[in-house]
Order: C-alpha cells, then sequence, then structure tokens
C-alpha cells in the first residue's frame, strides 16, 4: 500500500504527533488565560475609578498615570492567583480537549 511517502513506523507516530500539537496550545492557554485576567482586573480598576471624584491628578499626565497604574496592579494581581479566571478559563477549555492532550498538564496556581 501506498501511504503517500510515509512509511508504518511514521504514522505509528501520529498519536505522539497530535499529543505534542496539544501540549504547546495548553502552555499557550496558560499564558493567554493570565494576560486575560491582568486585563479584565486592571480594566475593573479604570471603571470602578470612574465612580470616584477626581484627586489632585486630573490632567492628562494623571490620567496617563492611573493607566499604567491600573495595569501594573492588574498583572500583579494576576501573577498572584488573581480572581481564578485563569483557573476557570483553563479547565473549561480542558474539557473541550480530547483527554490525551492534557495528560502532563501543569496546574494554573
Amino acid at each position: 500500500m501506498d501511504f503517500g511517502g510515509k512509511t508504518l513506523s511514521s504514522i505509528g507516530n501520529i498519536a505522539e504527533t497530535q499529543q505534542s500539537l496539544f501540549q504547546a496550545p495548553l502552555a499557550d492557554l496558560k499564558g493567554a488565560a493570565h494576560e486575560f485576567e491582568a486585563y479584565f482586573i486592571s480594566n475593573m480598576l479604570k471603571v470602578m475609578r470612574e465612580t470616584v471624584p477626581k484627586g489632585a491628578l486630573e490632567n492628562k499626565g494623571g490620567a496617563y498615570f492611573y493607566s499604567f497604574y491600573d495595569q501594573e496592579i492588574g498583572r500583579l494581581a494576576a501573577q498572584a492567583g488573581g480572581l481564578g479566571l485563569a483557573k476557570m478559563i483553563q479547565e473549561y477549555t480542558e474539557k473541550l480537549l480530547p483527554p490525551s492532550s492534557f495528560q502532563n498538564r501543569q496546574p494554573i496556581l
């Protein structure tokens, strides 16, 4: 039989290839989940800040300061565990992926 230039031994490695293809997306998913959580927290801080009276830094420079400040607080909060969004995203996505794709996964802490 002609397998398009593939030998039987290379066809037997399909399962290994599929598993390695899913490992990279899981690692990417972990990073993306943390980035999303950081963005969510920083955006929540920005919206919360709009509800309080303006302070001493109500000029354009102050707006930039608070923008960067909220981004950094969001990043640090997500890095420290955040609200649990990253963990929920990973768990939900794992339900959608085949079981063999995350056998050796590292949990989000």
